[in-house]
Formats: C-alpha cells, structure tokens, sequence
C-alpha cells in the first residue's frame, strides 16, 4: 500500500475522533514486548494464534500514525519493529512455531502478518534497506518450506488452504518492492492451487458459485486470498481476473453484506459467509458480523476502488465505515467487539471482545482478540477512502468535515455536520487548473458552485476542472428524512435509515449526547454506533422492527 501524492490529510468528524481515541486508548496501550515474545521464545505449539497479534495490531499503529502523527506511537512502532527483525534466524525464518512445528497450525498465517506488517513500515514509515532485506530473507525462508516439490500451501493452513494461501498479498508485497521474478513466480503458484483444497476458489466466482459456497465460505480468510490477487494486478494487469474480482465484489455486497455494513454469520463467532443479507433478521443463524470481516471487506473495497475505479465500492465503504466500524469501537477507543449484536431484530448487545487464547485455549495472552487487533486497521481505512488522488487533481468521496495537502500546494478543505448534518461546504485553494471530483450520493439533494446549482445524478462520480480561486465554494446538501428498508428476505421486518446511517432503538431510548435522535412510529431511534455504547447486556437494542 502507498499513499497518493498527499502530504497532510486529517478527518476531524466521527471517523477522525475515533482514530484519535483509538491511537490514546488502544495502539498505545498495549504491551509490544509481549507480542513479540512468541517469535523471540517460539513457544506456539498448541494450534494457538498468538502469531498475528503484532502483525494485525502493529501495520494499524502505523497506517493510523500516518494520519494521527504521535510522536510516541511512532517511537512504539520503531522500537517493535527492531524488535521482531531481531527474532530472524540465520536462515531467515521469522515463526511463533519451533522447527518441529513450522508450517502447521496457524504458522504461516503468522508470518503473513509479519510479513504485512514490515512492508507497510518500509512503504509508509521509512524505506529501511535493512526491512526489505529481513522482508525478502522470511520469504525465501518460507519457499525452501512451500512450493512445488515442497509441502503444498493448500497443506500448511487452516480452513481448507484458505488461510495459508491468504499469504498471497504479502508475497506480491516482496515481488514489489525487490522486482525479483522468484517472488512473482511463488504469486502465480499460490493463484494456480486454487487456495482451497475443495476447489479453485478464482475458477468458482467465474462459475457463479455464490461466497458462501466458495471453499469451507470463510470469509475474511477468503476474501485475504481475493485481495492478493487485487494486489497482483495493480503490478501484473490481466482483464479476466479483474473481471472476476469485480464478480466476486458483487456477490458479496448481493448476497453477504447487511445493512449496518457488516457480514459474517453461521458460527457462535459470526465467521462465515452464510448469505448473510438474506439472514439478517434471524437468530438461527449464528452471530452477526465479525470485525474482522468488517476490516477485510473495507480492504477488498479499497482494492476494488482502485482497479475499477467506479462509486459503488466507495458506498459499500460508506455504509461500513460509519455504522459497523464506529458501531463496533467502544466510545472511547479502547476496545472492539468481536461480533455484532444479535439477534438485530432486538435484545442484541455489544459485547466486548474477550481474551480469545483465554476463551479458546484456557491460556490468557494479555486480553488480546482478533477483532481487537483488526478494528484499528479497519478504521484507519477511513482516510484512504476520504480522498484519493486523480490524474490531474483528487477526488472527495467522503464528506465528514477535513482538510487534505497536495504536494503541489492545493488544500481542500470540507465542513459541516456530515453525517449527521444535512450540509457540506467544500472550499478549495490551487494555484493552477485542477480536477475536483466529487461522489455524488444516493441522498444528496443538491450541489452549487458559488451559488450557482449544477446538475447532479446520484451514485456517480462529477468531475470539476477549473481555476480554484480562494473564494469558491461548493455546497453539497442531503436529504436526511427517514428511509424505510424492507428486510431483504421479505420477511416482516423493516429498518430504517437517515443518509448513510442506521438508526435503531437503544433500551435507554432518548441517549445523551446521542448526535442522531429523531422519533418514528412512537419510537425515539438513534444512530447504529451510539445504539448499546454502553456495551452491557443491561444496554440491548434493535435494529429491524417487527411490521
């Protein structure tokens, strides 16, 4: 991942509080050292997943670090970063696992994350010849393990190969940074397996087979595997497997995605695609949308975007972005929940995430849960969407109030109360012709350019090139009534929406300091991310009402 040519880009509405918060009260309370300790002593030998935990906790410290700019979370990540290239042995292996156990469990899922997380330093932090060179030796490593002739990645993973093969980002990573064909050689192996032992998941999508069908239909794991190939064509373009990472972004968003954003449903734990859209208002059908989910979904987003280039991953985003995301982040920053409450249709709660080596394994590891560790990277998304680069100027696809530097002195510059407000105003300064496009929501009402109306579709992209003077404006406004939503499996439930939020009935009713609080059908609703903050099971609430 690499910035476009921004120099400061800062949110200042609900995402960018979050990310404060979640910098004070998460990122930098946590014990690095502890995390480390896996790879220093490599003691995992029970199946366990301590591996990830620095990788997913540590590449969102530093995505959220290049927005919030801390001074001690930067120090934090230099430091934990040294500290996990010293656990490299000679041979250039980087595992939780001792030799015995290397390349079962969860071991290169681990060094996924590892691998992940040392990229993202080298790309966003400081281009470290030492980092690329630790990056390329725990790679070469890992292919004297796995490859043809070796031990099949189908076989070293979890979920059928799902997890395993969910390297294939990070390999394309290795290939970017170093252009060694040996790396995009182990890429297009990763591809050719299929990543399923039940099938090609690629080959499945073109054949219409839907997600929850698609290996055991797990889905974060899954959807890792569907981004690396993403990633390989932003190097590598190749218009049949863009066509069909498109069809798999569609069928998802048809088939998986609920209306808070979130998906993930079947187990206790909320993991699985399960036709997740279709499901939603029921209780039999597992728990309702993991976390870490939510943060892969935005990723395939992101990917999608930048491939295609069109509104609708930007709206999916949207939709994740201020009802899962901020619904699933405790009010101050300091922790996640794990699923998202269930039943939706009432008695739901927001439950913390728990210690899940405690939970799973009797084994405390410092309170750590997965969802714990990828809610941060899921929210530090949010800039990434905000404003993206164009030839010839920038596109604003987030509306909440910000203000984003270009390299070649433009500022932009956005206020107003979205997305609780009904109005944006868009101001910027260039010295020289510059593109300013814009998405145009579903609800936006009207858009003028000092004063003066322009014409608008909705769900489209409208590109505005001129000479930005100091005193032009944009003012964008959106039709906020309530929206009523059918349940998509025609049963007799109906939710209701106000712009891009969903509203829902807290067991307070009228919420303090709740920034959505509007009445319906004799009901006071609030916003999704307010509804249960108190995250206790004396706190439910509802999201789909009985017709």
């Amino acid at each position: 991942m690499t910035l476009p040519a921004i120099t400061a880009l800062t949110l200042q509405g609900p995402l960018g509080k979050a990310l404060k918060n979640s910098c004070a009260n998460r990122l930098k309370k946590i014990d690095y050292d502890k995390l480390v300790e896996p790879f220093r002593l490599r003691y995992e030998t029970n199946g366990a997943w301590r591996c990830e935990f620095w990788g997913k906790i540590v590449r969102s410290a530093i995505l959220t670090n290049v927005y919030v700019k801390d001074p001690e979370l930067a120090r934090i990540i230099d430091k934990t970063v040294q500290d996990m290239m010293a656990t490299q042995t000679a041979d250039g292996c980087i595992s939780s696992y001792p030799a015995e156990k290397q390349c079962t469990g969860w071991d290169v899922w681990g060094r996924k994350y590892v691998l992940l997380t040392l990229l993202r330093y080298y790309d966003l932090v400081r281009q470290d010849p030492a980092v690329k060179e630790c990056c390329i030796r725990l790679l070469d490593h890992l292919m004297t393990q796995v490859g043809e002739g070796r031990l099949s990645i189908l076989e070293v993973g979890q979920h059928g190969g799902l997890a395993s093969s969910s390297i294939l980002g990070a390999v394309v990573g290795v290939y970017r940074i170093s252009g060694e064909k040996r790396f995009l050689d182990f890429a297009e192996y990763i591809i050719a397996s299929g990543c399923s032992t039940k099938h090609n998941i690629f080959q499945a999508v073109e054949d219409g087979v839907l997600p929850m069908d698609i290996g055991n239909g797990k889905a974060y794991e899954m959807t890792s595997c569907f981004q690396g190939m993403a990633e390989l064509l932003q190097l590598v373009p190749d218009s049949r497997r863009q066509a069909l990472l498109r069809r798999y972004f569609e069928a998802v968003w048809n088939h998986e995605i609920m209306i808070t954003g979130v998906s993930g449903l079947m187990d206790p734990m909320g993991e699985y695609w399960f036709d997740g859209r279709f499901k939603q208002t029921r209780n039999d059908s597992g728990a309702l949308g993991e976390t870490c989910i939510t943060a892969t979904w935005l990723h395939y987003c992101d990917r999608i975007a930048r491939l295609s280039d069109d509104v609708l991953p930007y709206e999916a985003a949207e939709r994740s972005l201020y009802n899962a995301i901020l619904g699933e982040i405790a009010p101050d920053g300091s922790t996640w929940i794990h699923a998202n409450p269930t039943p939706l249709t009432g008695g739901g709660w927001k439950c913390p995430a728990p210690d899940q080596m405690l939970q799973c394994f009797g084994e405390p590891f410092d309170g750590h849960d997965c969802c714990k560790a990828q809610g941060p990277e899921g929210l530090a998304m949010a800039p990434l969407f905000a404003v993206t680069t164009i030839e010839g100027g920038a596109s604003l696809n987030l509306f909440e109030p910000l203000t984003a530097d270009f390299s070649d002195g433009t500022r932009l510059c956005v206020s107003g109360g979205y997305p609780y407000g009904n109005e944006t105003r868009i101001r910027l300064q260039s010295a020289a012709d510059f593109t300013l496009r814009l998405r145009i929501p579903a609800f936006c009402k009207s858009l003028t350019l000092n004063g003066k109306p322009l014409n608008i579709t909705p769900s489209t992209f409208l590109p505005i090139t001129r000479t930005w003077t100091e005193g032009d404006e944009l003012v964008m406004t959106f039709d906020l009534s309530l929206k009523e939503m059918d349940a998509p499996d025609g049963s007799p439930y109906t939710a209701v929406m106000r712009g891009p939020l969903v509203l829902a009935e807290d067991s307070r009713g009228a919420v303090p300091d709740a920034p959505v609080s509007v009445q319906w059908k004799g009901r006071t609703l609030v916003d999704y991310a307010t509804a249960g903050n108190l995250m206790r099971e004396d706190n439910p609430f509802t999201v789909w009402f009985a017709k």
